[in-house]
């Protein structure tokens, strides 16, 4: 009887303490409005509209000529967010980039989800979302920083150097990421939902030509630029071996 006594006291206590708890993590889980849910929904899809996916310093070239094309991804709903660039045009001496790019924070989502960038671009990463956030990058990348937790309305900045793809993460919300693919050359563009990508003002030559995607393998073809032409070159990545 004492030990079936000692339990039901143990129940009260542990409910006691739990139960304030578990109120709290429910309010702190239904915190937002369904007007601000509304709110927050609509500055992201803006956000996705307005915020640049390439960073780039802008070349004139005499004569030049354009890379046109389409990609496919095996088993992805929209062939968006691939970039496809050249590798190496006139030894890649190009002067980094004065202008900024962006990547949000907003509504526990990166805005955007990929931005290709020149080498030497400097990216600010403003928290616009209604909660804290943490952005890094893993310890095995290529340019590996923690920004350290944030309030809203703070903007912070880093400088991408050394081409490679940099996957964005947050310590706060485990389900955010995002990439930053940084290049060699002005030369790349990011496709939409419909995959189409355009690459203008290249000079005549022969390059290669990539196509990056974060789940799938990469694809390299060789393409003949002639001045003041078009030429056309297509893609289907497949999955990662």
């Amino acid at each position: 009887m004492r030990i079936f006594l000692n339990l039901f006291v143990a129940v009260l206590i542990v409910s006691f303490f739990c139960v304030p708890n578990l109120v709290i993590a429910q309010e702190e889980a239904t915190a937002l409005t369904e007007e601000q849910a509304i709110a927050a929904q609509k500055k992201l899809a803006e956000a996705l509209k307005s915020l640049k996916k390439e960073i780039r310093t802008e070349v004139k070239v005499d004569n030049g000529g354009t890379i046109t094309g389409a990609v496919k991804c095996k088993r992805v709903r929209h062939p968006e967010n691939v970039v496809v660039y050249i590798e190496e045009v006139n030894g890649n001496n190009y002067p980094a980039p004065e202008e900024h790019g962006t990547v949000d924070q907003l509504n526990l989502t990166y805005v955007p989800h990929v931005i290709a960038v020149q080498k030497g671009t400097t990216l600010d990463f403003p928290n616009s979302d209604m909660v804290r956030h943490n952005v890094f990058s893993p310890p095995e990348c290529c340019k590996q920083f923690n920004l350290g937790t944030y309030d809203v309305g703070v903007v912070k900045h880093v400088t991408f150097e050394e081409v490679c793809d940099v996957p964005l993460l947050c310590n706060v919300h485990a389900e955010m990421s995002a990439f930053i693919v940084v290049l060699e050359n002005p030369y790349f563009s990011v496709t939409g939902r419909d995959g189409v990508f355009k690459i203008e003002n290249v000079p005549p030559g022969t390059y290669k030509v990539s196509a990056w995607q974060e789940k799938l393998r990469t694809v390299t073809k060789e393409v003949t630029v002639e001045s003041g032409k078009a030429s056309n070159v297509d893609f289907n990545l497949k999955k990662k071996k």
